[in-house]
């Protein structure tokens, strides 16, 4: 009866989220709206899952009326990771890989998602971020030009290799935004399950975090890459440069995170110190030279190597 009555207000609270896509709350309950999906999932055996989920669906397609096409795309771009991570954590996946199931998955939807709109309505992503930036900037670019000290910073050309800039970033854009929703969703999925009973496995303590020596190989690839097609505009090898060297970096500032933890760990120091550490790696990128000599040499080993 508990589990009825729990799942019941999950799905409750699902149909809400789905509704809320009509009002501007969306902006804000768009990070949670694959919770309820993963938490049912997960807790559920998928045909009971499925009598859950549909008349929700059901009744947001009725109350959306000459809307509902749209809602009901959404609720299916969020359905799917939502079903994706309830089978992780319903057979028990690392969290680590859990977070990563859900961010290809989200990711794989909104490629999915963009193609069908180019298809169906002519939408073209790259076209809008263009106008947006235009949009935006072309106000101050008219100031600019009644203010002889701004005209120099200020000036079309500007304008235009900014556009160019951001829509390069689109796919950078599109992975961060995707993991950020996975692991927002982990973050209250996790302590939901196993508040209601279900062993779910948690992220390695920070301490732990160590990533694949391999990516400094591929750092300085990119690195290369980035130098070489510096002065292109545009192009294949300088989107790929441009959306991966951020990765990247953020990858080495997350192993000096850990590398951190890790210190402090060792040392026995309080773990405020190491909070506070990450912070200031976080605030301060060029710390992430911490992560990549963490990644490229044996510093923990040395560390904790006995001294004689």
């Amino acid at each position: 009866m508990k589990l009825r009555l729990s799942s019941a207000m999950w799905a409750i609270l699902y149909l809400l989220v789905l509704l809320s896509l009509l009002t501007p709350l969306s902006a804000i309950t768009l990070l949670v709206m694959v919770v309820p999906v993963a938490v049912l999932y997960a807790s559920l055996r998928v045909n009971v899952f499925w009598l859950h989920v549909a008349p929700v669906l059901a009744i947001l397609g009725v109350i959306s009326g000459s809307l509902a096409p749209y809602t009901l795309i959404l609720a299916a771009y969020f359905l799917v990771p939502g079903i994706v991570m309830g089978h992780q954590y319903k057979k028990r996946a690392p969290a680590l890989q859990t977070i990563i199931y859900g961010m290809g998955s989200l990711l794989g939807m909104l490629l999915i998602l963009l193609a069908g709109a180019k298809l169906v309505l002519g939408f073209n992503l790259s076209d809008y971020v263009s106008d947006f930036v235009h949009q935006t900037f072309d106000p101050l670019l008219a100031v600019a030009e009644m203010n002889p000290v701004l005209s120099g910073q200020w000036d079309p050309d500007f304008i235009f290799a900014l556009a160019d800039q951001t829509v390069m970033m689109i796919p950078l854009g599109m992975t961060v935004s995707s993991f950020v929703l996975a692991v927002v969703t982990h973050s209250i999925v996790r302590p939901t399950l196993a508040a209601m009973g279900a062993a779910v496995p948690k992220l390695r303590p920070a301490h732990e975090w160590k990533l694949p020596r391999a990516l400094i190989f591929y750092y300085f690839i990119v690195l290369i890459v980035d130098l070489i097609t510096y002065n292109q505009g545009d192009g294949f090898w300088r989107t790929a440069a441009v959306n991966l060297l951020p990765l990247l970096q953020f990858c080495f500032i997350v192993q000096a995170i850990g590398f951190w933890f890790f210190l402090g760990h060792v040392k026995k120091w309080h773990r405020v110190i190491s909070i506070l550490l990450a912070i200031v790696t976080v605030v301060f990128p060029p710390m992430r030279i911490i992560g990549i000599i963490d990644l490229a040499f044996p510093l923990r080993e040395f560390i904790t190597r006995p001294r004689r």
